[in-house]
């Protein structure tokens, strides 16, 4: 029955994979190459394909075909561990990374070299640990470690790469992500180690009137997204294998599962952590990458009272899985980890229509030459329009200085016991 109900899911199977370094098991090892994060760019009507993304252990940066799981190029800069990669929104040519030098860095996908068009840094001694970048690609904001007694939600205005300014109270340690709603240029929802999952409205005059919610998911928070047919709902991760699902308008829980590793043990799946979640829209469910120390993966769904096993993903990697992308556009899921490999799993129905066999899969060795990026459309002028220039006047208002806000809003404002959500029963 399960199976006949997640039908686009349980045709996914290995469409490539691509080993761009040494593997380890010994962790910050020099010998060793691991994915830290992974992104797929979104290039609506056109015929050109998609590149991935990958966030190296190296401090580099690496493109990759989707279809074919080509290397393209690598793009190096940051001087220490990059810790998240986006493409732009609006401008897909565009990808941002954060890292632990205190730096962003935007580059062109179309060029290559070490220099980025665009550096964006904030106050001095702070280490950004997560970022995103808002639905209207114009401004950008990253979270920070400890520093002192404070962790800083930083913004700036992506055309100019000026600080915008910065929030510092909502927020008791390192902040470990970050998350713009997939829509609502305004609305952002941010993590931390201190428990805590923050909902802003960033178009508010300080942080104070900006935070709309604080929900507390009793554990580090490792992983948080927005989820739901209208992105609706907040998703969040720890590291001790909960999972929590909350309706982020009315701040209410929906589901809490506070151990998935014995949520499974009916199905017999063993799952030693978990990857991160994503929601199939088609399914109107939200699903979870679970893995193995080995490199063996599984499918979750989120039900009512358990979570249930519903495809495993064989045969790819042979270590822990760091991160995914789930490419919702054309039913592709992206995995990248400490083994070096970066694989892409595709529907079966979608690789018939493509004609890619398994005789195409493409396994690239640690030491051959990445191929030149292909030819794209020519880079666009930076043409203002009026609609741009109203978005640009209509600017977050932060707090500007290290100055602490007086007041905030009231710790656990939901209401609770809330109904349904973004899974099946």
């Amino acid at each position: 029955m399960i199976s006949n109900i997640f039908a686009p899911v349980t045709k996914l199977h290995l469409g490539g994979l691509t080993s761009i370094g040494p593997a380890t098991n010994v962790a910050n090892s020099p010998d060793g190459l691991y994915i830290m994060d992974v992104d797929v760019q979104k290039l609506p009507n056109s015929d050109a394909v998609p590149k991935i993304a990958a966030a190296c252990s190296d401090n580099s940066l690496k493109f990759f075909n989707r279809d074919k799981v080509e290397v393209l190029g690598s793009m190096t800069g940051h001087r220490n561990k990059i810790t998240g990669v986006k493409f732009g929104n609006k401008n897909p040519h565009l990808c941002f990374t954060s890292s632990l030098d205190g730096t962003i860095r935007c580059w062109d996908t179309r060029t290559q070299g070490t220099e980025a068009p665009q550096i964006f840094t904030g106050y001095e001694g702070c280490s950004f640990t997560s970022f995103d970048v808002n639905c209207e690609d114009d401004v950008v904001c990253a979270g920070t470690e400890l520093v002192e007694e404070d962790s800083y939600l930083m913004f700036w205005d992506i055309r100019s790469t000026n600080l915008l300014g910065a929030y510092k109270d909502s927020h008791s340690d390192d902040i470990t992500q970050v998350a713009f709603h997939p829509t609502k240029s305004d609305s952002l929802a941010t993590g931390s180690t201190d428990g805590l999952v923050c909902v802003f409205d960033i178009g508010k005059n300080n942080e104070q009137e900006a935070l709309i919610t604080t929900l507390n998911s009793e554990s580090t928070v490792q992983n948080i997204g927005w989820c739901g047919a209208n992105n609706e709902y907040l998703y969040c991760l720890t590291d001790v294998f909960s999972l929590m699902v909350w309706d982020a308008v009315e701040s209410s829980m929906l589901i809490k599962f506070t151990d998935v590793r014995e949520s499974l043990k009916s199905d017999n799946c063993k799952i030693d952590y978990l990857v991160d979640c994503f929601y199939h829209s088609t399914l109107k469910s939200l699903l979870i990458l679970g893995g193995t120390n080995e490199g063996e993966l599984s499918l979750l769904s989120a039900g009512r009272d358990r979570l249930h096993a519903i495809h495993s993903l064989p045969g790819a990697h042979t270590g822990i899985v760091r991160c995914l992308h789930w490419d919702s556009q054309n039913d592709v899921l992206v995995t990248g980890g400490e083994d070096s490999i970066v694989s892409v799993w595709r529907n079966t129905d979608m690789d018939n229509a493509l004609k890619i066999s398994d005789d195409e899969l493409v396994i690239i060795a640690a030491n051959q030459q990445p191929k030149a990026p292909v030819e794209e459309e020519e880079r666009d002028e930076n043409t203002t329009t009026q609609e741009s220039k109203q978005r640009r006047d209509r600017r977050p208002r932060m707090v500007r200085s290290r100055q602490p806000v007086t007041g905030r809003t009231p710790y656990g404002r939901g209401r609770g016991g809330g109904r349904g959500g973004p899974f099946r029963r």
